[in-house]
């Protein structure tokens, strides 16, 4: 089957994607689905900071390389040994779980071995793309969304909530599950909690919602883009810090009496983490979600105050949820108005556009933008 779909030949070091235009608009060929893999008509793919470290070559995948990893649609064909959706379902694209490791075993398929060691291909190690020449193409974090049609395995399928528009759907494949997740399941925030969420992109502004959710009385959100903070206390800040502005550690400080509860780096960057856990309260604790670009040496923490105040840092991956029974959860709080996603989506645009949308993104300037191929 032919497919238009985003490909990356090559990295680009510049961050120069209105130059470069390094993701590739062209035709691909689809295999039909054999066994556990499942064919998905893209609906509606989200673009991700995720997608960004790809493209500029902070990831292994092999290249040529179909990119895009949120994505929702409906289920178009199924293989033979497919037992979990079926043609018509509505799906949310989530990610390699075999079910098998001990990771998944101990329900922690967010870090399953499959897809640690997977580069490029299905769980079962197959590609499903070929380029005009007959050559493979492969796979990105075993979804590759930013295409019209995508194969694969079936526990990457999710099926959700008919009830949901896909266009929203999308955001459950990566942000979602990852702001709410680390929030609600990984840190486990108590009721009356103070919670700081440090990024307001679209897994900050989840975090939000996982906090509201859990019933915190104090939820502050630092950016340094004042244009988001509307959509903050929209979804239930209840106070806003702009970091370029005055000392958000300061600032924290002063609001909470003292210092948070919890503190969250949704961005990744190690000056950010020096302030989740300078701002913490005794007995507080600091959750890593954000993923730096490289392995960071060079992060300042005052160990003597951890252990005299018993403070805590965790890492949460994937909000530390186990995806099949998160996504279609998170799905029905869209449906039941416990959860809003559509003030995540700053715009929406056609596949062609892509390299457009990774240079707004990477400027800040918007939250999620949905890929409509």
């Amino acid at each position: 089957m032919e497919s238009k779909a985003a490909v990356l030949h090559e990295p680009t070091k510049s961050h120069d994607f209105l130059g470069d235009l390094p993701a590739k608009i062209e035709m691909i060929d689809v295999s039909e689905p054999i066994g556990e893999e499942v064919l998905v008509k893209i609906e509606a793919a989200s673009l991700c900071h995720t997608d960004v470290s790809c493209v500029v070559g902070e990831t292994g995948e092999p290249k040529p390389v179909v990119l895009g990893h949120e994505g929702a649609g409906i289920v178009a064909a199924i293989g033979d040994e497919v037992t979990t959706v079926e043609v018509g379902d509505h799906v949310v694209l989530g990610r390699i779980a075999c079910g098998k490791c001990v990771r998944c075993r101990i329900g922690k398929s967010n870090l399953c071995l499959s897809r640690r060691q997977s580069k490029g291909t299905l769980r079962t190690g197959e590609t499903s793309f070929k380029g005009s020449n007959g050559d493979p193409y492969y796979h990105y974090h075993g979804v590759s969304s930013f295409t019209e049609y995508t194969n694969v395995t079936q526990e990457v399928a999710i099926k959700v909530n008919e009830q949901i528009p896909l266009e929203q759907a999308t955001l459950l494949g990566c942000g979602i599950f990852t702001g709410v997740g680390a929030v609600a399941n990984a840190a486990d925030i108590e009721p009356g909690s103070s919670v700081v969420i440090f990024g307001a992109g679209g897994v900050g502004l989840s975090g939000v919602q996982g906090a509201v959710l859990r019933g915190a009385t104090e939820i502050i959100v630092v950016d340094v883009v004042p244009s988001k903070f509307d959509i903050a206390l929209k979804m239930g800040a209840t106070s806003t810090i702009n970091s370029m502005e005055e000392d958000p550690v300061e600032r924290i400080r002063e609001i909470t009496g003292g210092g948070a509860n919890y503190t969250f780096d949704m961005v990744g960057h190690p000056r950010v983490f020096e302030q989740a856990v300078a701002s913490l309260a005794t007995s507080g604790t600091a959750v890593l979600v954000g993923t730096p670009p490289t392995p960071i040496n060079d992060v300042s923490i005052n160990l003597r105050d951890m252990v005299k105040n018993e403070k805590r840092i965790i890492g949460a991956f994937n909000g530390s949820y186990n995806l099949p029974i998160a996504i279609p959860m998170l799905a029905d709080l869209v449906v039941e108005g416990k959860l809003s996603l559509e003030e995540l989506i700053t715009s929406s645009l056609p596949l062609d556009e892509i390299n457009e949308a990774m240079h707004r993104l990477e400027h800040g300037t918007e939250i999620r933008q949905v890929i409509v191929p």
